[in-house]
C-alpha cells in the first residue's frame, strides 16, 4: 500500500532526498562545531592544562613544598659511655686478688682503692729498688774512699776512674729500677701488694673480678673494672647512604627518648666515621651528650633529629619525583589545573624526602600520585602522528587517557 502511495505521489521522493541529504550534512558538521571533551587535556611545551570540571585532574594528588626546618631528618641512635670520661682499670701485674672493696653502682673518686692484688713480681720490682739504693751507697763510698787514696799516691788513677764509672751505673741502675716501681704506682715497701685504683671520679659500671680470682696481664681479655661518668655519654648515629650529606661536624642533633617522651636532649655531632659499615651499610656518627640530669643511659636507644639551622633547603616528597634522560624531575601546579615539569638538583635524599637548594618554593603543590601519567601525556604529544594532527594555533590537543591518572 504504502509503495504505491510513493509511485502515486513523485513529489513525496523528492522531499525524502532532501531530508536525507539535510541529515548527511548536518553529521558531518558536527565533529567540527562541538566543543572538546572535558577531559582532553591541553598540552604545551612543558605544562599540561586540564579542563575545570576534568576527571582526570581530580585523580592527580599532590603534596606540599616544605621547608628543612619543619621536616627534621631523624635516624635511629644509641647511647654509649664517653671513652673520654670512662677508665678500663687492670692491673700491669700478675697475681691474685686478696680482696675486692667495690661494687657495681658505686660512686667512686680519684686515686680510690678499688682491690688489693698480692703480686711476687711487684714484690721484686720493689727489691730492685731497695737493692739498688743500697749499692748506690756502696758504691758512693767506694768512690770517696779512691779519691783519698789516689790524693796520697797509694792507687793508681785508672782505680779511680773505674769507681767513677761504677758509681754512674749503679746511679743509672737505681734510676731505672724507681722509675719501673713508680709507674706501676705501688710503695716502696717490700709487701708484694699492688692497690688497683680509680683514675678518675665516676661509677662503677662493670666489675670482672671476684677475690681469690689470678690475674693475667698478657692473657686477660676484659678489664678488672670499668669506671665511668655518666654525666658525658656518646651516641652513635646510624645513617644511610642517602643522608650522608646531611651530616657535618658540629652540627646540633635533637635526642628523643621512648623513656621521656616530653623532653628533648641536646648532643653535638664532633665525629663522622670515613667508611660505612659493612653489614648495614649505614654510616656511624658520633655525638656528643651532657648528661647532667642523669636521665640518659648507656646503650639506651633513642632517635636523633637533626636541625640544620646553618642552611635551608626545601624538602619534597620522594614519590614526586621522577627521572627523565640523566635529569631528575618533578610536575608542580603553577595554576588551577595546570601542571608544570620542572627539573631538580637535590643535595640530600632520604627514605620519604629530597632536598633541593633552588627551584621551587614552599608551599608549591608537587604531584606526587600522577607525576608519570603527565609526562606520558606531553610525550605522546610529541610523536610524528600527534605533530601531523595537532592544530596549528600553538597548543596542541591530545584524547585523554583511559582509565585513572597513577605515577
Amino acid at each position: 500500500m504504502t509503495s504505491n502511495l510513493s509511485a502515486k505521489h513523485p513529489i513525496t521522493h523528492g522531499l525524502i532526498a532532501i531530508a536525507l541529504a539535510s541529515a548527511l550534512s548536518a553529521c558531518d558538521k558536527a565533529p567540527a562545531t562541538e566543543p572538546a571533551p572535558a577531559d582532553t587535556p591541553v598540552i604545551s611545551e612543558n605544562s599540561v592544562q586540564f579542563a575545570q570540571n576534568s576527571l582526570l585532574k581530580q585523580r592527580l594528588i599532590t603534596a606540599a613544598v616544605v621547608s628543612s626546618k619543619e621536616n627534621a631528618l631523624s635516624l635511629p641512635a644509641r647511647l654509649a659511655w664517653d671513652e673520654d670520661h670512662t677508665a678500663r682499670i687492670t692491673s700491669p701485674v700478675a697475681g691474685h686478688l686478696t680482696d675486692v672493696m667495690a661494687q657495681v653502682g658505686a660512686q667512686v673518686k680519684t686515686n680510690q682503692a678499688l682491690a688489693h692484688l698480692s703480686s711476687p713480681d711487684l714484690g721484686a720490682a720493689q727489691a730492685d729498688v731497695e737493692r739498688a739504693k743500697s749499692d748506690l751507697i756502696q758504691a758512693e763510698r767506694n768512690l770517696a774512699r779512691n779519691k783519698d787514696l789516689a790524693s796520697a799516691g797509694i792507687i793508681a788513677g785508672k782505680d779511680l776512674e773505674q769507681a767513677q764509672s761504677d758509681l754512674s751505673r749503679i746511679k743509672a741502675e737505681a734510676m731505672r729500677a724507681e722509675i719501673r716501681l713508680k709507674s706501676l704506682g705501688a710503695s716502696v715497701n717490700v709487701d708484694q701488694r699492688f692497690t688497683i685504683k680509680s683514675p678518675i671520679n665516676g661509677i662503677v659500671v662493670a666489675r670482672n673480678t671476684n677475690p681469690g680470682m689470678e690475674w693475667r696481664p698478657d692473657t686477660a681479655n676484659q678489664p678488672l673494672f670499668i669506671v665511668s661518668d655518666p654525666g658525658y655519654l656518646w651516641c652513635w648515629i646510624d645513617a644511610p647512604e642517602q643522608a650522608i650529606g646531611s651530616l657535618r661536624q658540629g652540627m646540633k642533633v635533637k635526642l628523643h627518648s621512648s623513656a621521656w617522651p616530653n623532653e628533648v636532649f641536646e648532643g653535638e655531632i664532633d665525629f663522622i666515621e670515613d667508611a660505612l659499615d659493612p653489614a648495614s651499610h649505614t654510616l656511624k656518627a658520633r655525638a656528643k651528650v651532657r648528661n647532667t640530669a642523669l636521665k640518659l643511659k648507656a646503650e639506651m636507644y633513642v632517635t636523633a633529629e637533626f636541625d640544620d639551622t646553618a642552611k635551608e633547603t626545601m624538602d619534597i616528597p620522594v614519590k614526586a619525583v621522577f627521572l627523565k634522560d640523566a635529569s631528575k624531575m618533578v610536575f608542580v601546579k603553577t595554576a588551577d589545573g595546570i601542571f608544570t615539569r620542572k627539573e631538580i638538583t637535590p643535595v640530600a635524599s632520604g627514605d620519604a624526602w629530597v632536598s633541593i637548594a633552588e627551584g621551587l618554593n614552599k608551599g608549591d603543590q608537587v604531584v606526587v600520585d600522577g607525576a608519570l601519567y603527565l609526562e606520558k601525556i606531553i610525550e605522546e604529544n610529541r610523536t610524528p602522528q600527534a605533530a601531523q594532527q595537532a592544530p596549528k594555533t600553538g597548543q596542541k590537543n591530545v584524547a585523554s587517557h583511559d582509565g585513572a591518572a597513577a605515577n
